[in-house]
């Protein structure tokens, strides 16, 4: 696996505010190939990016003076924001969609195997560039979202390719969209579908969640951005835009 992009090593900063861990997930990194800088805190961030920029950003969240997530806002407020991979401790369901919402190409719960941060960090650059390749000339890439047309029965993956749906499975997507990212029970989803909720209906809905996931790994060469959460039901992970908000 290469760490170069465009002929040049690929520009990390690691933020995290304990020192002995920054520093071993540096030299890490930089023994992998990456061009690896760290820092302590959001102000030591804007610094190292003043003086160049960042092709990924791995982020803690609980960081002093200001909150990671707040720092991932700001960041994709830019306009040619880094990818983003948060590594922290905080791994429950709401806290990661919250960091998915926010801004996050992946979300990975310490403690990390070096081997998947780096995998995490490349993938990043793979999907980045994808939405890069297809952004028509002058246009931003509009980050990795993907957009659900429900007139049509559309699916597209934020590369641009996409994916026709059958009934069920854009009632399930007409179900996650409502709300991104908060959970809807499957009971919610059965009877959008037309059926009673009960535990037969909980199994039909994930053979429908199933079998749209394969789909889109078929078809679209993604993973699909449908999330689970135990006991609360599916939810969207990313962003994803509505062609009738």
């Amino acid at each position: 696996m290469t760490g170069e992009t465009s002929g040049r090593p690929v520009a990390v900063v690691v933020v995290e505010d304990e020192r002995d861990l920054r520093e071993e997930v540096v030299d890490f990194l930089t023994d992998s190939g990456l061009a690896v800088r760290g820092a302590a805190n959001g102000a030591e961030l804007e610094r190292l990016l003043g003086e160049a920029p960042a092709d990924v950003v791995v982020l803690d969240l609980g960081l002093p003076n200001e909150d990671g997530i707040s720092i991932a806002a700001r960041l994709q407020a830019r306009p040619a924001a880094p990818g983003i991979v948060m590594m922290t401790a905080r791994g429950r369901v709401e806290e990661r969609i919250l960091g998915y919402q926010t801004g996050a190409d992946i979300y990975l719960v310490k403690p990390v195997d070096y081997g998947e941060l780096i995998a995490a960090i490349h993938a990043t650059l793979r999907n980045r560039s994808a939405v890069d390749r297809v952004a028509p000339a002058g246009e931003a890439a509009p980050g990795l979202a993907w957009r659900y047309d429900p007139a049509e029965w559309r699916l597209s993956a934020p590369s641009g390719a996409s994916v026709r749906l059958t009934r069920a499975e854009a009632q399930v997507l007409d179900c996650l969209t409502d709300d991104p990212g908060r959970p809807v029970s499957r009971d919610t989803i059965g009877l959008r579908m037309g059926k009673i909720a009960d535990l037969g209906e909980h199994r039909y809905v994930d053979q429908v969640v199933s079998r749209l996931r394969r789909k889109v790994a078929s078809e679209l060469g993604w993973e699909a951005p449908i999330g689970s959460a135990h006991g609360q039901g599916y939810y969207i992970v990313g962003s994803i835009m509505r062609a009738d908000d």
